[in-house]
């Protein structure tokens, strides 16, 4: 038995949802996942493809489905026989049947790996060059209250003193039962907590008061394509999410999951993904998906990262470029499980940095702004470095001029 990603091959999501006008409130989210719900409801693909898998179920014990939570993202998770698989493609020749494979964890470029017990002020230059300390000197009071984000990444350590009471809870998949359950908060390589600390760090944060769900989806830095699609099918039933923040991918393009990215985007949850520490014209999903949030990486001298992907794609007749802007990544200090702190390197210590910066954009409106409004935010913000736009995207990511 192998395990299937299976929708619909085509489809008219987002220009059917019109995903600029979503808003992030828990109010709103009900009636938009209704409406995306209801979207795949309706399409005759989907509705082919679910009838053929419960005929299949009642027919054979070869062919098992997942459970999902949602039905956002359009996507069924299925467990069958290579033969079974075949059959389905020939029988259904307007589904998109893909082999579920390996999702990994965007390493980071680990140059110093001394943890330290305390950190100067020089070494929290990544709160200078986004212009958070001047603007808190001038009065900037917001810290991403009553903002949830989910890190799906390798775990968090809620323990650090930079994370106590940050982490409301923490879930991984069970192989054995196919879902998402809770579980203790553990970070399994190390990534997770570093993450979380840029995000709400009592020090090294963007948004200190912002709140934490912990979704291991990468442990020990590896996990499965088919299992993102069911974290991002779990979302759509977390009506306190605004933000996802990914640092893991496929080092490819996905039609498939740039669907999913559009769905998050159409019930009211905005995906921060990381776009890959490979260098120059390379870059992952779900990063490189349109309706992404994708950030790049810059060094302390304001330069762009030497690991920092960019990727120029074409789908559908329409070109975009990817990163959509930057922000510090490169020898950045954030929390370490087990206590004290360390610097690390890469695309992913830039991403948490946007997504705190969007929760205090959210804080501001109380989440009164669609995705349109937001996304506009956080891009007009940006600080032109000079560099080339398919590196830098609209630039440095700056929290005085988002807010």
């Amino acid at each position: 038995m192998s395990v299937y990603i299976i929708r619909p091959k085509a489809t008219s999501l987002a220009r059917s949802l019109k995903l600029a006008s979503r808003k992030f409130t828990p109010e709103s989210r009900p009636a938009q996942v209704a409406e995306v719900v209801n979207f795949w409801r309706e399409d005759p693909v989907h509705q082919e493809i679910e009838q053929w898998l419960e005929d299949a179920q009642n027919e054979t014990s070869q062919v098992s489905k997942h459970p999902d939570y949602s039905g956002i993202t359009g996507a069924s998770i299925v467990e069958m026989t290579e033969q079974e698989a075949e059959r389905m493609h020939r029988e259904v020749p307007n589904a998109l049947i893909l082999p579920d494979q390996p999702i990994e964890l965007i390493q980071p470029q680990q140059r110093n790996r001394d943890t330290k017990d305390q950190l100067t002020k020089d070494e929290l230059w990544h709160l200078d060059a986004i212009a958070l300390n001047i603007a808190r000197q001038n009065g900037f009071t917001g810290t991403g209250k009553n903002i949830t984000i989910a890190v799906l990444d390798t775990g968090i350590d809620s323990t650090h003193p930079e994370l106590q009471g940050k982490v409301t809870e923490s879930y991984s998949f069970n192989d054995r039962s196919k879902k998402i359950q809770l579980t203790p908060s553990q970070d399994t390589a190390g990534h997770g907590t570093h993450v979380a600390g840029l995000i709400c760090g009592k020090q090294v944060g963007v948004a200190p008061e912002t709140k934490l769900i912990d979704g291991v989806l990468i442990p020990k830095g590896v996990g499965r394509l088919s299992d993102l699609f069911s974290w991002l099918d779990w979302l759509g039933k977390r009506v306190d999410v605004s933000i996802v923040n990914i640092s893991a991918g496929i080092p490819t393009y996905s039609d498939a999951l740039s669907v999913s990215i559009d769905t998050l985007l159409a019930v009211g949850v905005l995906p921060v993904c990381a776009i890959g520490n490979d260098g120059f014209n390379n870059h992952i999903a779900p990063a490189n998906c349109k309706n992404s949030l994708s950030v790049g990486a810059i060094n302390s001298n304001r330069q762009i990262a030497s690991f920092s992907g960019n990727a120029r794609i074409t789908i559908n007749n329409q070109l975009y470029n990817v990163p959509y802007l930057v922000a510090p990544g490169e020898e950045v200090y954030s929390s370490v499980p087990g206590g004290g702190y360390k610097a690390d390197s890469g695309t992913s210590m830039a991403t948490p940095i946007v997504s705190g910066v969007a929760a205090l954009i959210l804080e501001k409106y109380n989440k009164q702004i669609t995705v349109a409004s937001l996304t506009d935010a956080l891009l007009t913000s940006c600080q032109d470095l000079g560099h080339d736009r398919e590196r830098q995207g609209k630039g440095l990511i700056q929290v005085t001029a988002a807010l």
